[in-house]
C-alpha cells in the first residue's frame, strides 16, 4: 500500500490490513468488474466494497451495483482505472445526487450489459433516500478490511457496526420504514451472515470507539430488534435513539432531510409513471437511427438494444417513421381508417410503385398527408434532440435521410414540383420539402441488412392485418437499402446471423459513440 494505516486504539482494534488477495476467487464475475479490482490493486489504490458484502457474488456478476469507498487522496488513480476500463461517468437527470459520490457504467463486452458503479469518497448514509448523515469513518473503514473473493471488503465487524446503525435509520420517517420492511428478509439475512463471521463483542467496542454516542447496550438492543421480522415498533424506537445520538453528525436538518425525501419520492414515482431511468452521461445522450429495409430486425433491435441500455440509463425510443400526432394533425388522422378503405389508391403503398414514382404525379389528399406528416415527424426529432442534449439515449426505428424519395425523407423533388399544375399543391410541396430540410441529424447510424430471400422469409412469419406481402418487401428494398446520411457514423449491421452476435455488436457500436 502506498498510505501508512491508521493505527486504531483500545481493545477493539483490529489492525487486519490485507496485504494480498485470498485464493478463493472462485466467483469470476464479469469481465470488466474483475479488471477493474486488478488495476486498483496494481495502482495502490485504497479502496474497499464497502456494504451489502453478503452478496458480493452477485455484485461481481453485475447483477447489484458495486459499492465503492475510495480513499479521497487516490482519486486521480482510480478515474485513471476507469478510463483504462470504459467507465463512463454519469449524474442525475432530476439533481438527486449525494456529495462526494458519483456513479458510473461500463459496458461488459462478453456479454454486451452495462456494470453500474457507486463510487463514495465521503461515507454518506443513513435513510434510503435523502442520505442524511456524513459518517467520517472513511479512514478508520480503510484500515479494517480484508478480502472476499479477491475484493478488498471491510472486516466482518466493521461491517456490521455500519450495517447496524443503517437500518436503524431507515426506520425513522414513515416512507423508509415502508421501504426498509418491504422485503426484511433480506436484511435478517445479512445480519445472520455478519454474525456469523464477525465477533460482536470486538463490534461493540469498535462502534464504541467510532461513535462513542452509541452505548454497548443500545448496539445490542439494535442487533436483537434488526435479527426479529416483527419488531417493527422496536426498530422504530431506536432507529429514533440512534437518530438522536448521531444527530452531531447530520449533515442536512431535519427539515430539509424531509423536504429532500419528499422530492426523492416524487422524483422516483414521475419516472416510474414514464417509464424513464434517472442517470444521464456525463458526457450528454444522442440519437441512434436504426435504418435499413423491411423485416431486418429493426423492432426487435430497437427493443432489445433499449432494454439493455435502460436497465440503468434514460433511454427513450421513437419511431421517426410514425410519429405520433401533433395539435395539427390529430382530428385529419382521424379520418386516416376510413380513407383507408374509400381511398385505396392513395395509401403510400401505392406512390411507391415504380409506375408512380417513375410518374411524379401526386393528388391533393396524398400532398396533404405527407405535409402533415412531416409537421409531426419535425416535433419528434426536435424533441429527441432537446432530449439527447439534456442525457437521454434516443434510439429511433428508421430516420428520414437529406435524399430526396428515400423512405421518410421529402417525397417531392423538383421534377414533381414543376409537372404540378396546382397552386395550391405546389404550396403545398414546398412546405413539405421545408418541413424535411435541416431535421437534427443522429449521431450514429446503424443500417441493418440481410439477404432479399431472408427478410422475405421473415416478413412471412410475422402476425399482421392483410398477412405477408414480399411485393412490398422486394419493393421497398431500393427505398430502403442506402439512404445516405452524409453528417452520421453509419455502421453496417449483418443481422442474418445468430440474434446474441447481432445484439453484442449493436450494444458495443452505441456504447462507442456515447
Amino acid at each position: 500500500m502506498r498510505h501508512e494505516g491508521r493505527l486504531t486504539n483500545g481493545s477493539a482494534a483490529i489492525s487486519s490490513i490485507a496485504t494480498k488477495p485470498e485464493a478463493d476467487t472462485a466467483v469470476i464475475g464479469k469481465q470488466v468488474i474483475r479488471g477493474l479490482f486488478l488495476s486498483l490493486e496494481r495502482k495502490g489504490v485504497r479502496y474497499c466494497h464497502w456494504k451489502s458484502n453478503v452478496r458480493l457474488e452477485q455484485t461481481l456478476s453485475a447483477a447489484e451495483d458495486i459499492d465503492l469507498l475510495i480513499d479521497r487522496r487516490d482519486a486521480a488513480l482510480f478515474h485513471a482505472a476507469l478510463l483504462e476500463h470504459g467507465f463512463k461517468l454519469a449524474q442525475s437527470r432530476s439533481g438527486t445526487d449525494h456529495p462526494a459520490v458519483f456513479h458510473a457504467f461500463a459496458l461488459d463486452r462478453t456479454t454486451a450489459e452495462l456494470v453500474h458503479l457507486h463510487a463514495y469518497f465521503q461515507i454518506i448514509t443513513g435513510d434510503s433516500l435523502a442520505k442524511s448523515y456524513r459518517l467520517p469513518i472513511e479512514n478508520e473503514l480503510l484500515d479494517q478490511t480484508r478480502y472476499l473473493q479477491g475484493v478488498r471488503v471491510p472486516t466482518p465487524e466493521a461491517e456490521l457496526v455500519l450495517f447496524v446503525l443503517r437500518i436503524a435509520l431507515k426506520h425513522v420517517s414513515p416512507i423508509e420504514i415502508l421501504m426498509a420492511n418491504r422485503r426484511y428478509s433480506s436484511v435478517t439475512n445479512e445480519l445472520a451472515w455478519l454474525r456469523g463471521a464477525a465477533k460482536v463483542e470486538r463490534a461493540e467496542a469498535l462502534c464504541s470507539e467510532w461513535f462513542p454516542t452509541v452505548h454497548p447496550a443500545l448496539f445490542r438492543q439494535l442487533l436483537s430488534a434488526i435479527a426479529a421480522d416483527s419488531a417493527v415498533a422496536q426498530r422504530v424506537a431506536l432507529g429514533w435513539r440512534v437518530a438522536y445520538h448521531l444527530r452531531g453528525w447530520r449533515r442536512v436538518s431535519v427539515l430539509r432531510g424531509c423536504g429532500s425525501r419528499l422530492w426523492r419520492v416524487l422524483t422516483l414515482l414521475t419516472k416510474r409513471l414514464y417509464g424513464r431511468r434517472d442517470f444521464g452521461l456525463e458526457t450528454g445522450g444522442i440519437i441512434v437511427a436504426l435504418v435499413g429495409p423491411k423485416a431486418t430486425g429493426k423492432s426487435t433491435i430497437n427493443h432489445i438494444l433499449s432494454r439493455r441500455l435502460g436497465e440503468h440509463l434514460d433511454v427513450v425510443r421513437i419511431h421517426a417513421g410514425k410519429p405520433p400526432a401533433t395539435l395539427l394533425s390529430f382530428l385529419p388522422r382521424l379520418f386516416v381508417p376510413a380513407a383507408r378503405v374509400f381511398l385505396s389508391k392513395e395509401r403510400a403503398g401505392e406512390y411507391e410503385k415504380a409506375a408512380r414514382r417513375h410518374e411524379k404525379r401526386y393528388s391533393l389528399v396524398y400532398v396533404l398527408r405527407m405535409t402533415i406528416l412531416a409537421y409531426d415527424r419535425r416535433k419528434l426529432l426536435q424533441r429527441a434532440l432537446r432530449d439527447a442534449t439534456a442525457g437521454t439515449i434516443i434510439i429511433s426505428d428508421r430516420y428520414p435521410s437529406p435524399q430526396v424519395g428515400a423512405i421518410d425523407s421529402s417525397c417531392f423533388d423538383e421534377v414533381a414540383l414543376a409537372k404540378c399544375d396546382s397552386p395550391l399543391k405546389r404550396w403545398l410541396m414546398r412546405r413539405e420539402r421545408e418541413l424535411c430540410s435541416g431535421l437534427p441529424s443522429p449521431r450514429l447510424v446503424l443500417r441493418l441488412t440481410a439477404p432479399i430471400g431472408v427478410t422475405i422469409e421473415r416478413d412471412a412469419r410475422r402476425v399482421k392485418e392483410g398477412g405477408a406481402d414480399a411485393e412490398a418487401v422486394r419493393r421497398r428494398w431500393e427505398l430502403e437499402s442506402h439512404p445516405p446520411f452524409p453528417h452520421s457514423n453509419v455502421i453496417e449491421i449483418d443481422t442474418h446471423r445468430p440474434l446474441d452476435n447481432t445484439i453484442e455488436e449493436v450494444v458495443s457500436a452505441v456504447w462507442s459513440a456515447l
